[in-house]
């Protein structure tokens, strides 16, 4: 795959976890790749308030949080705003240059655990959610979706 042209966006591109991971600029293998080995200051300040020290921790995507990103918001989900290849690519830039960042619990069926929940508007308003990992010092991927973004109102002169 070109890295320059990674895909024509009037046609479907279907491309591994490995490339779509070699894409995002990462290293990473066959399940498990590093976005960023930096934790930013309003990060480490925000979780210390609830307790969490982020000393030695990642951004990290596993092809698992990809899988669920593809089942619940892309092209082939009901999601009324489908995730694009392009979508993907934004993750490290959603991360450094957020608009909006908030911490809090996510419930599945099997397990309780504490999310960062970043909001970024580039057209969209995306919001990207990472799992806090406290006994693999990792955020990890766990989900991306977007929604359109409303235009404010026009104020009569």
């Amino acid at each position: 795959m070109n890295k320059n042209k990674p895909f024509n966006k009037d046609k479907q591109t279907k491309i591994s976890f490995s490339e779509l991971m070699d894409l995002i600029g990462t290293t990473c293998d066959y399940k498990f790749c590093i976005v960023d080995e930096n934790i930013d200051e309003e990060l480490m300040e925000l979780a210390a308030k609830h307790g969490i020290d982020l000393t030695g921790y990642k951004h990290v995507i596993e092809i698992s949080g990809v899988q669920h990103a593809e089942k619940r918001h892309g092209t082939k989900s009901n999601d009324r705003t489908p995730l694009t290849l392009e979508d993907y690519l934004l993750i490290p830039y959603i991360i450094k240059n957020r608009d909006n960042i908030t911490i809090s619990t996510s419930k599945t069926r099997q397990r309780e655990s504490t999310v960062l929940v970043y909001e970024k508007q580039i057209e969209f308003t995306f919001y990207y959610v990472e799992e806090i990992r406290v006994g693999k010092k990792s955020l990890a991927f766990q989900t991306l979706y977007k929604r359109s973004t409303k235009k404010p109102l026009k104020t009569r002169g």
